[in-house]
């Protein structure tokens, strides 16, 4: 990619981002963003404490990872009366290239049989 065209990708991207407001509260989002600028969360120890105790004992959830191999045992092995919807699922997620709100909003709609 030349500078050129990510100087195009960066203008398109800023137009986007200019029309995601409703042009109504734009000027009030504007007043209240620009007034937030300086509030340091410095000034409001009380806050930083209480964020350090609501965080204490939180254990992030891992998600749990198929392998290869059990990938292929699932697609070969699985029946595919009960489990037909679920492999498609899985194809789609990993050959498909999609992201998590892509493949949760996809529908039979979007499927094109070529």
């Amino acid at each position: 990619m030349n500078n050129c065209e990510s100087e195009e990708i960066v203008e398109a991207a800023n137009i986007a981002i200019s029309n995601l407001l409703p042009t109504k509260s734009r000027s009030l989002y504007d007043i209240a963003y620009n007034r937030s600028l300086y509030i340091y969360i410095s000034k409001f120890p009380k806050l930083i404490a209480f964020l350090k105790r609501t965080g204490d004992g939180y254990q992030a959830k891992k998600s749990k990872i198929l392998t290869k191999s059990e990938i292929d045992r699932f697609l070969s092995s699985a029946d595919d009366k009960e489990f037909l919807t679920i492999k498609v699922g899985l194809i789609l997620g990993i050959a498909g290239a999609c992201r998590t709100d892509e493949l949760v909003n996809l529908t039979v709609d979007d499927i094109e049989d070529v």
